[in-house]
C-alpha cells in the first residue's frame, strides 16, 4: 500500500514571500491496470527491466492542472475539462524554450529504502507552469513531457506516449498468421475479402473483426485471441481460430471506393466511414454507420460537409467519431480540423490551432475527450503530434511527439473495459504489442484552495510517496 503528500512552495521572487500548501492524495487503480496479465503474449521482461526503477517510470512524471480532479480510483485520465498548466520529469531539466515544463531537483529528491518513501522535488522557474493549480498527479515518466498539450511545446521523438506492456509474439493481423485476409487501417481493406481488427476483448479472449462484404452488408468476425485460454489442438501462433460470424444489414447502401473506420469506447459502437470520392465539396455526402457493440444494431447517418471548404475522405484514418462527433480535416493546406456533430452536421466547429498553423498527421485515438493526432515522417524521421480538446475546441502541441516508437503509421486496437490497454500493429507488415498510454494519473491531488503562479513566482514542488 502506498500513501503520497505534497507541499507547494510559491515565492514572489520581488518580496521573498512564500506560499505554502500542503494536501494528502489519493492513489488510483492506474499501477494495478498497469501489472495485469496478459495471458500467452506477457513476460516479466517488461516489468523486470523496462519499468524499473518504478518510481523512477511508473511515478515519475507529474502533471498540475487547473481545476479539480474527482477523487476516484477509477478515474485514469483526466477530463477535457481540465487544463494542463505544468509538468515536469524525473532527473530531468527543461533545456527548451517550452514553458510547461519543470525540471528535477535532484539535490532535494531523496529515494530512501530504510524508510520505504521517495521524495520528488521539482522547480519551476518565473516562466514555467503560470496559472491557476488546482490538482496535482503522479503519472509515468514520459506522461511527465506536456503530454496533454501547451501552446509552446517543444517537440521530442526521446519520449513516446506509449509504453509496451508484453514482449510477446502473437500476431492480431499479421495476414499468414490468422487464417484468413485479416488487417487494419495500416494495410487497407478490400472489399468482400479483408478482414480488419478493431477491438480486443480480454476477458471473453475474443477478437473482433469486420468486413465490409458488400455496399449493404457488414460481417462481424470474432477470432480466438488466447489472452484467457488455449487449446492443444491450436497453434496460437499461426492461426487464430474463427469463434463466429454475424452479418449487420445495412439500411441504406454505401459507396465503398473509400473506407475508414475506429471503435468509440466511450459509447461502446464501431464507426465506419464511407465515401464515393477522394474528397467532398461543400454540400456534398458521405455516411457514418453506427454499429452497436452489444447488439450489433446499425444507425446509418448521411453526414453533409457544412462547412466552405473540401473535407478530405481519403486513407482509411480521413476521420474519427468520439463522444457523438466525428472529426476530419479539410483536404488542403493548410489542414484544419473540423468536429461535425453526428446525425447534426450544421453544428459544425473548427478546432483552435493553437501553437500551429497546420495540423499534419491522422487521428489515431480518443480519451475522454481528447483525440490524439500523430505525424509520422519517416522520410525526415521527424515526428510530432497534438491533442484535440473537445472542451475547449483546440488543438495543443506535445512534446511526446509521438504515441509509439516508429516511423511508421501504427495502428492502435482499444481493449474493452481495459481504459489503459491498446494493441499496436502494423497491418501486415508487423505487430508491435499491447501498451499503456503514459499519461495516466497514478495518484490524485486535489488542493483545497486552488494556487496561482504568475511570472514573478518561482515554485517548488516536494511530493512524498510512501510504502506502508
Amino acid at each position: 500500500m502506498i500513501k503520497g503528500k505534497m507541499k507547494i512552495e510559491v515565492t514572489d521572487v520581488h518580496t521573498g514571500e512564500t506560499q505554502t500548501v500542503l494536501e494528502h492524495n489519493m492513489v488510483t487503480n492506474a499501477l494495478r491496470e498497469i501489472f495485469k496479465p496478459l495471458g500467452l503474449v506477457k513476460s516479466p521482461n517488461y516489468a523486470m527491466n523496462s519499468w524499473a526503477p518504478y518510481y523512477q517510470k511508473l511515478l515519475g512524471g507529474i502533471l498540475l492542472f487547473d481545476t479539480n480532479i474527482e477523487e476516484n480510483a477509477d478515474n485514469l485520465y483526466p477530463p477535457a475539462s481540465a487544463k494542463m498548466i505544468g509538468c515536469a520529469a524525473y532527473g530531468l531539466q527543461n533545456n527548451t524554450t517550452g514553458t510547461a515544463r519543470g525540471g528535477y531537483n535532484q539535490t532535494e529528491s531523496e529515494l530512501n529504502l530504510q524508510n520505504h518513501y521517495m521524495k520528488y522535488v521539482y522547480d519551476f522557474a518565473t516562466s514555467q507552469a503560470n496559472g491557476t493549480i488546482a490538482c496535482v498527479c503522479l503519472t509515468h515518466l514520459n506522461g511527465g513531457f506536456g503530454s496533454y498539450g501547451s501552446e509552446d511545446a517543444v517537440f521530442t521523438s526521446s519520449y513516446p506516449l506509449g509504453v509496451r506492456v508484453d514482449d510477446g509474439q502473437l500476431q492480431y493481423v499479421y495476414t499468414n498468421y490468422t487464417g484468413a485476409t485479416t488487417g487494419d487501417k495500416y494495410s487497407g481493406m478490400t472489399v468482400g475479402k479483408t478482414e480488419c481488427l478493431f477491438a480486443i476483448d480480454r476477458e471473453r479472449d475474443i477478437l473482433y473483426y469486420f468486413c465490409i462484404d458488400n455496399s449493404t452488408t457488414i460481417r462481424i468476425i470474432k477470432r480466438r485471441a488466447y489472452l484467457q485460454s488455449v487449446s492443444v489442438l491450436e497453434n496460437p501462433y499461426n492461426q487464430k481460430a474463427l469463434i463466429e460470424e454475424e452479418d449487420a444489414t445495412l439500411g441504406t447502401e454505401v459507396a465503398t471506393n473509400y473506407i475508414a473506420y475506429n471503435f468509440d469506447t466511450a459509447d461502446n459502437a464501431l464507426y465506419v466511414f464511407t465515401s464515393g470520392a477522394y474528397y467532398i465539396k461543400p454540400g456534398e455526402t458521405f455516411m457514418v454507420t453506427k454499429l452497436d457493440f452489444n447488439t450489433w444494431a446499425v444507425q446509418q447517418y448521411s453526414m453533409v460537409n457544412t462547412t466552405d471548404l473540401n473535407i478530405a475522405t481519403n486513407g482509411m484514418r480521413f476521420a474519427f467519431a468520439h463522444h457523438g462527433f466525428v472529426y476530419l480535416k479539410n483536404y488542403s493546406s493548410p489542414y484544419d480540423v473540423y468536429k461535425f456533430e453526428i446525425d447534426n452536421a450544421a453544428n459544425v466547429t473548427k478546432l483552435k490551432n493553437t501553437g500551429a498553423t497546420t495540423i499534419p498527421g491522422v487521428p489515431q485515438m480518443g480519451i475522454n475527450g481528447r483525440i490524439y493526432y500523430e505525424n509520422s515522417n519517416s522520410n525526415s524521421n521527424s515526428y510530432d503530434m497534438y491533442v484535440a480538446n473537445e472542451s475547449t475546441n483546440e488543438l495543443l502541441r506535445s512534446e511526446t511527439s509521438r504515441i509509439y516508437n516508429s516511423n511508421n503509421y501504427y495502428c492502435y486496437t482499444p481493449v474493452l473495459n481495459e481504459p489503459m490497454l491498446f494493441y499496436c500493429s502494423m497491418g501486415s507488415s508487423s505487430t508491435a504489442g499491447f501498451f499503456v498510454m503514459a499519461n495516466y494519473l497514478a495518484t490524485i491531488n486535489n488542493l483545497s484552495e486552488p494556487v496561482t503562479k504568475t511570472a514573478d513566482k518561482t515554485m517548488k514542488i516536494t511530493y512524498i510517496i510512501q510504502e506502508q
